[in-house]
């Protein structure tokens, strides 16, 4: 009877694709034997690669599990000379079969194998001891022993090990027992960003356009939805999705798909370049790092080396910046920035490799915590501990979990937006949905750590604090020298939205700090230091100015009337203005609130009896000169409570509403 593998995937089903799962391993240990016996499938898909039996290219297939759920398998190549290619087909595995032969046991791939997947982040796996036909149960055992100790202290360390034949089948169905437990052990697990997918190969398919291939690292794609290529800005609709090799709806984190957009026919992507939702990802030369050294490095990593970076399906030369030493020795992690030739697409949380030029080989990989896209780079000292106070906020977290979500869009508003933001701010600057933006928002903000402004604007609860303390600082500083603040002052060199400084202004009032007049801030702190001979001198100018009705002095006669300096007589004629015991007519025309009102009064009467009011005679009536009563007459225009027509006054409509 014909073998059919428990793998195979059976025609006329769609299944639900859950996870990733990758081979890895030393060359010709039999990852891709393994993988046709799992799938029925042919993953070595190039002539050269069938010819030589070497895996040059990343190759896929589905897995089909029983019941609806399926797996896709990707066989990354195992000679060293292809490590790029085993870099691309990591980014967005959950789980690995590091695959090692029995005759050979643990080979130098099979170690870099190991490192790479280790630093790009894979935290699942089991081992298959393959070909075991080829040697004796004793060697079988000792190489047990081997790997067991090769994996102690690792992610790995305690992973099922399982002995099998791709060729006799022995121990294969053990083996595929333990592979589906493990798997289902890992089900359901998704990312939650946008849409971003690494181009692994790009190619035509006639009548329908370009076709784009890859695994997501993130986030799902629809039919009809809008992409954007980055480098590149290229911007196109997805026409058509198949995933792995079945037509569907949707693709998501860690599935193989192969998306149809016709759009970018004309000037086809590259490999390297990132499929993403439009307007989130931008690429960047500088990125700052959590770096971790290979365990068996020979030769330290050096502050300014030059190095090969790989991250998703790219790779570009450039230099490494150490942030915290001059070297980085084996097994060591540190922070770090790096500088690459040209622009790559890659995002917080993006797992990459570092490479020497020469010897081409693996030396360390992390994490990356932060994209500087506007290619500067702040002092070490400064980026070193804004990096660790990221890392520390999401220690011990999946970045990736609920939690994890959540914490980053703190970090954003506490150390990005410090000033706060709107959500669809927020949501490009993390490459997080806006509906899970306002989730999480919804979740801080019941525990108080931000605050809703109107609008749909939300800031720190530490940021907002940090702002109002700016402003009190700087209404210190004004009050030392005057009683007000123009508000453009005040704001003077701090671009804040709107939302955030009228909820600031409204807590200086409440705090009664400020009085708002228009577009100036009465300072009340300034006027409660006035001493004793300051009130006395305040007082003799109030009764002065009422005891002169429509003839008051000008500001500068106070000087010799009243005995004191200039400066202290403006001083205190700006706090009568603002309290409004003063009313400023003209340039240097003052008179009493009282005396105006008065005036105002007369003025109401006057037009209500008569129906206008002759400029000239008004002097008459309040019994002063021409200037005080056309000064009075002027205001009353700009107030908008009369209305001049030639040299008469009528009242507006609705004056009342505007009577000082």
């Amino acid at each position: 009877m014909k073998y059919s593998p428990p793998g195979l995937l059976r025609a006329g089903v769609n299944p639900d694709v859950i996870m990733m799962i990758c081979t890895a391993g030393h060359v010709d240990h039999g990852k891709t034997s393994l993988v046709k016996l799992l799938t029925g499938c042919n993953t070595d898909r190039l002539k050269v690669e069938q010819e030589r039996g070497l895996t040059i290219e990343l190759g896929f297939a589905p897995c089909f599990l029983g019941g609806n759920l399926c797996v896709g398998i990707v066989d990354v190549p195992g000679h060293e000379k292809f490590i790029r290619n085993m870099v691309a087909g990591v980014s967005g595995i959950e789980m690995t079969v590091l695959v090692v032969a029995a005759d050979d046991g643990v080979m130098p791939q099979t170690v870099e194998h190991f490192q790479i997947m280790e630093l790009l982040g894979v935290r699942h796996g089991m081992v298959a001891l393959t070909k075991i036909d080829l040697v004796a149960e004793e060697r079988v055992a000792e190489v047990r022993v081997e790997i067991a100790g090769f994996l102690k202290g690792t992610f790995m360390d305690g992973a099922p090990i399982c002995p099998l034949s791709s060729e006799t089948l022995d121990g294969y169905f053990e083996f595929y027992k333990t592979l589906v437990e493990n798997i289902k052990s890992l089900a359901g697990r998704r990312r939650r960003g946008v849409f971003r997918m690494p181009i692994e190969r790009v190619f035509s398919r006639e009548g329908f356009g370009a076709v784009l291939s890859g695994i997501p690292v993130d986030g799902a794609v629809r039919l009809g939805d809008q992409v954007e290529v980055v480098p590149g800005n290229q911007t196109g609709r997805v026409r058509g999705i198949q995933r792995f090799l079945r037509e569907a709806d949707v693709g998501s984190f860690g599935q193989c798909l192969a998306l149809n957009v016709s759009d970018l026919s004309k000037r086809p992507p590259l490999r390297g370049q990132v499929l993403c939702a439009p307007g989130y990802l931008k690429a960047a030369t500088a990125f700052h790092l959590r770096v971790k050294a290979v365990g068996a490095l020979e030769k330290p990593l050096q502050n300014a080396e030059s190095i090969k970076f790989h991250t998703g399906t790219s790779e570009e030369t450039g230099k490494l910046y150490l942030l915290e030493g001059k070297t980085l020795g084996e097994g060591a992690a540190g922070l770090a920035t790096v500088v690459l030739s040209s622009p790559v697409a890659a995002a917080v949380h993006d797992r990459f490799i570092v490479r020497r030029l020469s010897p081409a080989v693996t030396i360390a990989g992390g994490e990356i915590l932060a994209v500087a896209e506007d290619g500067q780079r702040p002092r070490k000292k400064e980026m070193a501990e804004r990096l660790a106070a990221y890392c520390a906020m999401l220690e011990g977290v999946d970045p990736f979990s609920d939690e994890g979500l959540t914490r980053r869009l703190e970090y954003f508003l506490l150390v990005t937006r410090p000033a706060g933001a709107a959500p669809a701010e927020i949501s490009r600057g993390t490459l997080l949905p806006i509906e899970g933006v306002k989730e999480g928002l919804a979740r801080l903000g019941a525990a108080g750590k931000v605050l809703a402004l109107g609008g749909d604007f939300w800031v720190h609860a530490e940021g907002y604090r940090a702002c109002l303390a700016t402003l009190k600082a700087r209404l210190k500083q004004a009050a030392e020298n005057a009683l007000s603040l123009n508000l453009a002052d005040l704001r003077k060199d701090l671009a804040w939205a709107p939302p955030l400084w009228a909820r600031l202004r409204e807590e200086l009032e409440e705090e009664k700090l400020v009085q708002a007049r228009g577009a100036k801030l009465i300072l009340r702190e300034a006027a409660d230091t006035f001493g004793g001979k300051e009130r006395e001198l305040l007082a003799r100018l109030v009764a002065l100015y009422e005891n002169a009705k429509y003839e008051t002095p000008r500001p500068d006669e106070l000087p010799a009337l009243l005995g004191a300096p200039q400066e202290h007589i403006d001083r205190l004629i700006e706090h009568l203005l603002n309290e409004g015991q003063l009313i400023r007519i003209a340039k240097n025309v003052l008179l009493t609130h009282n005396w105006f009102q008065q005036a105002q009064t007369l003025v109401v009467a006057i037009i209500k009896e008569e129906g206008v009011l002759n400029s000239g005679d008004f002097k008459t009536h309040i019994g002063s000169s021409r200037k005080y009563a056309l000064a009075i007459l002027d205001t009353l225009d700009a107030r908008k409570v009369t209305i001049r027509i030639g040299n008469d006054r009528k009242l507006t409509r609705d004056y009342e509403k505007r009577l000082a």
